[in-house]
């Protein structure tokens, strides 16, 4: 949650979506900590422009960073996309039965014992 505001924080959101994605293992570990540092900096857009606005009438220039993202937020779903956190992508995402791989080498040891 946001202290300034009380309104819930993309971040926290996002927490409660991996923590009830039964789905996710180890392996999407990276994928899940891009994603929390990407809902990070979505949560603190907002203040990093307030400042570089105020830092601009300052010193009477143009604020240092753009005054809209037009990239992370869409970014963020494609990372949700892929771990199976949006409803398109929890539809998408079945698990599949277990595939049994063939042992070429124990094949062929079994074959020539007899």
């Amino acid at each position: 949650m946001d202290a300034r505001s009380g309104a819930v924080t993309l971040e926290a959101s996002f927490a409660e979506s991996v923590a009830a994605a039964t789905h996710l293992t180890a392996a999407d570990g990276a994928a899940v900590e891009a994603a929390r540092a990407l809902a990070r900096k979505i949560d603190a857009w907002d203040v990093i422009v307030d400042w570089a606005v105020e830092d601009a009438a300052e010193s009477e220039s143009r604020p240092k960073v753009p005054q809209n993202d037009n990239v992370s937020l869409a970014s963020f779903l494609k990372f949700c996309d892929a771990l199976g956190l949006t409803p398109a992508a929890r539809n998408a995402v079945k698990p599949s039965a277990p595939v049994e791989v063939k042992d070429d080498l124990k094949d062929f040891k079994a074959r020539r014992q007899g």
